[in-house]
């Protein structure tokens, strides 16, 4: 089935006219006739006996046998839209060139088969049809002309009033689609896409001093403790640690796996990191308490973003606004350093590595020297901010905060969004 996307946006309408408007013959044209009534390629419309449903149907040379599969209406219209929507996304092309092949062509399978699977789907969805807004059906080789990319790009800048950021993420997904279904073999070969230079962007927040992070963590409600805490063991980047479950934790060894299970790695690599001696006590007795499975979790739902709740804290510690919460990487990434850990063994805990791993890295974290020098300076780092706040250890404050929240019954509000957390005397009527 097609998406909605496909179905009925402008991006797939394009596809399938500029398909029949620019190709011709046996291959693409549909045909019609009395014993197949729609055909398109090597499909065509049927029905079983005794059966209003219509079939897409196919010869199967290899088993030298008819095949069908329903699709899903007994209307004959609708049926050949169907088709036609699918042999527009699925009929694989081999080696076309660019100028026999249609920009929205390209685009409408690249989003069906995969930008639409993507997290930023909305984002593609958006800038896939910027591109057939101004290109409408023009061949890959039309539309990448050096003066039709001018021409483009002052459209964005001037009709749209996009930014140079905004450009550059617009272009990149197009040469991204290009590049997909030149790797798939469809297109024999990938124009050249000049992209706008941009200025490289500041810092995401500041480094923090050990004060700061102290600060931070004794103004926080209990869920964004656990946050600055597993940022700052962890050297993570937010969502890593947002997403992070027990079962991605593996306790025998020591070892955080940051990347899930299922997820393809990116070029925002996610490594496997030691589990710092100091935090391990508080750890396993959050596992005991979780009810989500997951590290950070609220009223029994795991946590989707602490925006809110770490503008509401930044303030209530009276700390600037470059204080972000991006900022306790590059704490760390300094520690790291100001403690002589060696280079290579700071890239490898910040993940900064290709995702071509190679099978003898992949045993490399079972290796009890894995991480040792930058896993010792994290604890380090943490038994500063626990002496900061009169504890031996970091795991000492955080036990210490859970008995404090069972003893006054507030179970329910372990972790989470500081907005959700009641004021003071809503909290003594629940507990009253």
């Amino acid at each position: 089935m097609c998406s909605n996307f496909a179905a009925k946006d402008l991006l797939f309408r394009l596809s399938v006219d500029s398909m029949f408007g620019e190709l011709s013959g046996e291959q693409a044209m549909p045909r019609y006739n009395s014993d197949k009534p729609f055909q398109i390629g090597e499909f065509w419309l049927s029905k079983r006996p005794k059966s209003d449903a219509w079939y897409r149907t196919w010869f199967d040379s290899e088993a030298r046998q008819t095949r069908r599969i329903s699709l899903g209406t007994s209307d004959f219209d609708e049926a050949k839209q169907a088709l036609t929507d699918w042999f527009v996304l699925y009929h694989t092309k081999t080696e076309e060139a660019p100028e026999e092949t249609t920009l929205a062509e390209v685009f409408a399978r690249y989003y069906e088969q995969y930008g639409s699977k993507l997290r930023s789907h909305d984002n593609v969805q958006r800038y896939l049809r910027y591109w057939l807004d101004f290109h409408k059906t023009a061949t890959v080789k039309e539309a990448c002309a050096l003066h039709r990319q001018q021409a483009y790009r002052d459209y964005l800048e001037h009709e749209l009033g996009l930014g140079k950021n905004s450009i550059r993420q617009v272009l990149t997904i197009g040469k991204a689609a290009l590049n997909w279904a030149w790797k798939r073999g469809e297109i024999s070969s990938v124009p050249y896409i000049e992209l706008v230079k941009v200025p490289t962007p500041p810092p995401k927040g500041r480094p923090l001093e050990v004060e700061e992070v102290a600060t931070l963590i004794d103004a926080a409600d209990y869920h964004l403790k656990a946050f600055i805490l597993m940022m700052v063991s962890t050297t993570a980047r937010n969502r890593a640690i947002l997403d992070l479950t027990f079962d991605q934790i593996d306790f025998r060894n020591d070892l955080i796996d940051l990347n899930p299970k299922g997820r393809e790695q990116t070029l925002k690599f996610r490594p496997k990191v030691k589990i710092p001696e100091t935090l391990k006590p508080w750890l396993t007795r959050q596992r005991e308490i979780s009810q989500t499975g997951h590290v950070i979790e609220f009223k029994g739902a795991p946590v989707k973003s602490i925006r809110t709740a770490w503008r509401t804290l930044r303030q209530a510690t009276d700390l600037d606004d470059a204080v972000q919460p991006y900022g306790l990487r590059h704490t760390m990434a300094r520690w790291l350093r100001k403690s002589s850990v060696p280079a290579w063994e700071v890239a490898a805990q910040l993940g900064h590595k290709s995702p071509d791993v190679s099978t003898t890295e992949i045993y490399a974290p079972f290796d009890p020297s894995y991480l040792f020098k930058s896993t010792a300076a994290i604890d380090a780092f943490l038994t500063e901010v626990a002496l900061h706040l009169r504890y031996t250890s970091i795991s000492e404050l955080m036990l210490a905060e859970i008995k404090a929240i069972e003893k006054q019954g507030d179970n329910w509000w372990f972790g989470g969004d500081l907005n959700s957390r009641p004021h003071d005397y809503e909290s003594c009527a629940l507990t009253s």
